[in-house]
């Protein structure tokens, strides 16, 4: 076999490991019920924004911490952290989708995906895709 051929080879048994790996995590969504149960590990959860909480942001005090509360699948409202900037339009989301873990009772976040209502009305074009929007930040020691 030539060299080449090895190397497409390898390159392709590579990218069809990530695409399993990645199908398998899909379905794997927790509540924060489940994020206390595994505290110290990183989950994946689901939840909507509790607008009628205020979004705690105060860039003069500490630019990297915004705080919020969000209401999970199993309607459990609990304080989130991100160790960021306010996700632009965070008021605007739908859903919230979020990977961190619980520390002392609180969800840290470290990357949140925001899905915000389309700009087009539903009946106009038929169909509704939300916009998605990806924040990281990583939690400080």
């Amino acid at each position: 076999m030539k060299k080449s051929s090895v190397i497409l080879l390898s390159v392709i048994l590579v990218v069809v490991i990530g695409m399993l790996a990645s199908l398998m995590d899909a379905g794997n969504y927790a509540t924060f019920a489940d994020a206390a149960e595994q505290s110290g590990q990183n989950v994946t959860i689901i939840g909507e924004l509790n607008k009628s909480k205020p979004i705690m942001y105060n860039p003069e005090t500490n630019a990297n911490r915004t705080e919020f509360y969000v209401v999970d699948k199993d309607d459990v409202e609990q304080k989130v952290i991100f160790h960021d900037a306010k996700p632009r339009d965070i008021e605007k989301s739908e859903e919230i989708t979020m990977e961190g873990r619980m520390i002392d009772g609180e969800f840290h976040a470290v990357h949140i995906l925001l899905k915000c209502p389309s700009k087009y009305e539903t009946s106009k074009i038929g169909i509704k895709e939300p916009l998605e929007t990806s924040f990281e930040a990583p939690i400080p020691e």
